[in-house]
């Protein structure tokens, strides 16, 4: 499993890096542009005036500060951009490989199909990892060039939460990409189902839905606003993220295990 997941690690940096460029990019940008914006207590007031439930979702913190800012603007957009770099990554890397015939020479070698995916699974998870520790350093480093107050626990505890959400949702989009071949079907089922769980958890909160019906979707076990204004992250959200990945990942493993794969 180890050569596959390094072939595959050769094969995916360059996409991989100018996702980080992208983030990069976005992250520096939001830093940078805080100290231009003039009366940000306007600009506060005005985001006070939002729906409830449109600042629940975003992150209701005081965009008055920096670190609120960076919610607002950065941090609450991450996990939906981890999402999207998983869709398109396990259909890249398992689906597509079914669909131009690529798995029928790598599984001719000694070597099983749960290596072969679980090499995917592994660049994957470990792909996100990458990104969400860019985006810690990205906030370390760049509210560090600004003179502000720089709050490395806050930003760490953000960036781990961002990170599990992001992995949770790769495995399950893996999940999907072991039964289905096609790599542009993949990637529009994984996109979509990531842009209606989003709405879905707006709706939800606007509708005030019940908490366990809340737990159900993804984006509910994601608080960054909380640790970005110096609170805590709830562990059982870290630890469902934890159990979704586990679960998602074996339901992978054992379909891919026993499905049949056309010739």
């Amino acid at each position: 499993m180890t050569a596959l997941a390094l072939d595959l690690i050769t094969r995916t940096r360059v996409s991989l890096f100018w996702w980080l460029v992208g983030v990069v990019g976005m992250g520096v940008y939001v830093v940078f542009i805080y100290d231009t914006l003039g009366d940000v207590q306007r600009i506060a007031d005005f985001y006070d005036q939002l729906p409830p439930a449109l600042r629940e979702f975003i992150g209701d913190a005081d965009i008055s500060t920096i670190d609120g800012w960076l919610q607002a603007e950065f941090m609450s957009w991450v996990p939906l951009i981890l999402a999207i770099y998983g869709g398109i990554f396990v259909a890249g890397s398992i689906s597509r490989e079914v669909e131009q015939r690529t798995v029928d020479f790598v599984l001719g070698l000694p070597i099983s199909r749960m290596e072969f995916v679980g090499s995917r699974l592994l660049v994957g998870m470990w792909n996100v990892a990458v990104l969400s520790v860019v985006v810690f350093l990205v906030l370390t480093i760049g509210v560090s060039l600004t003179g502000h107050t720089v709050h490395a626990g806050r930003y760490a505890l953000a960036s781990l939460n961002a990170g599990l959400l992001g992995v949770a949702l790769l495995a399950a989009y893996a999940a999907v990409a072991a039964f289905v071949d096609e790599q542009g079907r993949v990637t529009g089922v994984t996109l979509g189902v990531t842009l209606v769980l989003w709405i879905l958890s707006v709706a939800l909160q606007a509708a005030d839905a019940p908490m366990f019906i809340r737990w159900l979707t993804p984006f509910e076990h994601y608080h960054s606003a909380e640790a970005m204004s110096g609170g805590s992250v709830t562990i059982g959200a870290l630890i469902v993220l934890v159990v979704a990945t586990l679960a998602a990942s074996g339901l992978t493993l054992y379909w891919y295990n026993r499905r049949d794969i056309a010739t």
